[in-house]
C-alpha cells in the first residue's frame, strides 16, 4: 500500500528513533514495512546497511529534510490551541522524566527485586501525561500502549524490558516519546 502516511509513518519513525530493523516499524503503526522501505529506499530518502543485529534501516540527509517536512505539513494545519496542548504534553511529560531515570538508574544499580513494583507505581503517575501526549498529536497515539506493554513484560520477569535498547523496553520507549515530543515542539519555534 503506497500512501502518503504509510511514507511519513515510515519517515517519521526513523527521524525519532534513528536506525530500526523492519521489525521495529509495527510497533510505531506501518505493520508491512518492506513496501515502504523499499520503496522510500529506492527514492534514496532511506539507506540500508547489514549490522550484527541483521538489516538496519536509517534516513539519507534527504529522507531527513522529506521527515521533517511531514511534520512540518502537518503542525501548519495546527491551531493555536492545538499548539498549545502540544507544548502542554511536552511539559507534563517532562514532569515524569527524571522519576524515571532515577528508577532506571536504582535498577541498573542493582535494585531488581522491586523494578516491576517501582515501574508500575511510576507509570500510574505518568498516566495522565501520557494520555494528553497522545491525545496532542496522533503521530504520538501508540506510546501508552507500547509503555504498557513493556511494563507488563518486566511484570512478568522479562527484566530487559526495562531499558534494553535493542528493543522496545519501557525505557527505551519513554526516551523515544520524550525525544518526538522535543522535535515536534522545536519545530513549533519560529
Amino acid at each position: 500500500m503506497s500512501t502518503p502516511e504509510v511514507d511519513g509513518g515510515v519517515l517519521h519513525a526513523l527521524r525519532v528513533g534513528g536506525w530500526l530493523g523492519a521489525e521495529r516499524f509495527p510497533a510505531w503503526g506501518v505493520a508491512e514495512p518492506d513496501g515502504p522501505l523499499t520503496r522510500l529506499t529506492g527514492a534514496g530518502l532511506v539507506r540500508q546497511v547489514r549490522s550484527p543485529r541483521g538489516e538496519l534501516y536509517g534516513l539519507t540527509p534527504e529522507g531527513t529534510e522529506a521527515a521533517t517536512a511531514v511534520v512540518g505539513d502537518w503542525l501548519a494545519g495546527l491551531t493555536g490551541d492545538g499548539r498549545a496542548a502540544l507544548t502542554a504534553a511536552l511539559a507534563g511529560f517532562e514532569a515524569h522524566d527524571g522519576s524515571l531515570k532515577k528508577l532506571v538508574t536504582d535498577y541498573q544499580a542493582g535494585g531488581r527485586e522491586t523494578v516491576g513494583r517501582d515501574l508500575r507505581d511510576f507509570h500510574e503517575r505518568a498516566r495522565d501525561a501520557l494520555a494528553a501526549a497522545a491525545a496532542a498529536a496522533p503521530l504520538w497515539v501508540s506510546y501508552p500502549r507500547r509503555l504498557e506493554d513493556a511494563l507488563l513484560r518486566v511484570e512478568k520477569g522479562e527484566l530487559d524490558h526495562v531499558a534494553s535498547p535493542l528493543l522496545e523496553s519501557y525505557h527505551t520507549v519513554w526516551h523515544l516519546a520524550h525525544r518526538d515530543l522535543r522535535l515536534l515542539c522545536e519545530a513549533l519555534q519560529p
